[in-house]
């Protein structure tokens, strides 16, 4: 069988409506599984099939019928684990006690990779998905027990400026009321290069989770979050490269976007209730749209940002990889300083007064800090006034931005 035959049974499980309801708002928590595909399971007797499977003691079990497979493993955190099959064609294998936490996993399947088709948690990215399950404990991403959850929606959308279709996801908080006197603060949120507008709220960022805790523990304010999808064309993640990515994308969310969301929901349209914060290609684009555009936004994020995608830096052929390069993958050459003077022409230190916030936050094991560096040497030989943070060892990672939001969402709109 080949891979996108075996993909292509998995994603059976999961298509949802085009427009969903977070009725209990979930970061991945293990789900009723649904009834495996009979391709897929190799039916041969017994009951349905329960994966994963989280205990008490935090052990994980992977079950998989699969009667005429060879060979089946779990491919988990880096890691392969063999599985061993009984007499019924299930093959099981359990990890030793996992740290709370979202984890993605895949089957191994005598060579091919198959998503689990008993697990309808997906953690998404651009035209794919993987399977997804949470351990359960302590951490601000983890949904809490008994705690009182917001809501997210799914907005499609023609975008003219791409010529596609798309979407974008809102988060409202618990008790959302569409008509109170004050209106709502919004934050866009956007992902970075190879995902999805799904990621960040419903795709396993944990974003809704991290906003229900808080707003439970009174850290934060009640807020409206929107996560678009970051592409400014319609060829995704290929066209991610060009000049023309960040130049659409800022088009669409300014003119497309924002107008439906300021026309939809109870928010704010007041710059000091307005924030914008993003990963990787969404902490570049975050910067290009938030410092251009001081009279809609006061509150800017930037987390490992990929500033080689900038459209200067992007209109000019060079050799670094499209995608944003993990730690041991190699660091992007230096950027032109001219690159940051074109993207950012009229920024200057008389901008201060209108900044509420401006955080850049960067990995020191990321192969993106060297342009982090440039670019915060070239904010301060404007005048302009930030707060920075480098993390030890951390890499262009999903832990760090879920921690970059946690520490974020409690200092806006206050």
């Amino acid at each position: 069988m080949s891979r996108s035959r075996l993909v292509a049974l998995s994603l059976a499980a999961l298509v949802t409506s085009s427009i969903w309801l977070r009725a209990a708002p979930q970061a991945p928590t293990p789900a009723t599984p649904a009834a495996p595909p009979a391709a897929a399971q190799g039916r041969r007797g017994g009951g349905p099939v329960v994966s994963p499977e989280v205990g008490a003691d935090r052990r994980v079990t992977f079950r998989l019928r699969l009667p005429s497979a060879q060979a089946v493993a779990v491919t988990l955190a880096g890691k392969r684990i063999e599985m061993a099959k009984n007499a019924d064609g299930v093959w099981t294998a359990t990890t030793d006690a996992l740290e709370p936490d979202i984890y993605t996993y895949s089957f191994n399947v005598d060579g091919a990779a198959l998503n689990d088709p008993a697990n309808r948690q997906a953690q998404t990215s651009f035209g794919s998905f993987q399977s997804m399950f949470v351990v359960p404990g302590d951490k601000a991403w983890l949904p809490k027990p008994g705690a009182v959850r917001g809501a997210v929606t799914r907005q499609a959308f023609h975008s003219v400026v791409a010529n596609d279709d798309r979407d974008f996801f809102v988060y409202t908080p618990p008790g959302y009321d569409a008509r109170r006197k004050q209106p709502y603060p919004v934050l866009y949120l956007l992902h970075g290069l190879g995902d999805d507008a799904e990621r960040w709220l419903a795709g396993g960022g944990g974003a809704a989770n991290i906003l229900d805790n808080l707003i439970a523990d009174k850290r934060a304010v009640p807020m409206i979050v929107v996560s678009p999808l970051g592409y400014g064309t319609s060829t995704g993640p290929a066209g991610g490269r060009g000049s023309q990515n960040v130049l659409g994308y800022a088009r669409i969310l300014l003119d497309e976007v924002m107008p439906v969301v300021d026309r939809s929901y109870n928010v704010s349209t007041r710059r000091e209730d307005r924030a914008i914060a993003g990963l990787s290609m969404g902490g570049a684009e975050s910067l290009y749209v938030g410092l251009n555009n001081l009279d809609r936004f006061a509150w800017i994020g930037a987390f490992s940002s990929a500033l080689l995608l900038l459209p200067p830096a992007a209109s000019v052929p060079a050799p670094q990889p499209a995608a944003a390069p993990a730690a041991g993958r190699g660091a992007p050459t230096p950027l032109d300083p001219s690159v940051f003077d074109k993207a950012f022409p009229n920024l200057s230190a008389k901008d201060n007064a209108r900044i509420r916030m401006l955080w850049i936050t960067c990995g020191t094991a990321d192969g993106l800090i060297g342009q982090n560096r440039q670019f915060r040497e070239w904010l301060r030989g404007k005048g302009m006034k930030f707060s920075e943070e480098e993390v030890p060892d951390m890499a262009h990672v999903w832990p760090l931005w879920r921690q970059n939001v946690t520490d974020m969402v409690p200092k806006l709109f206050r």
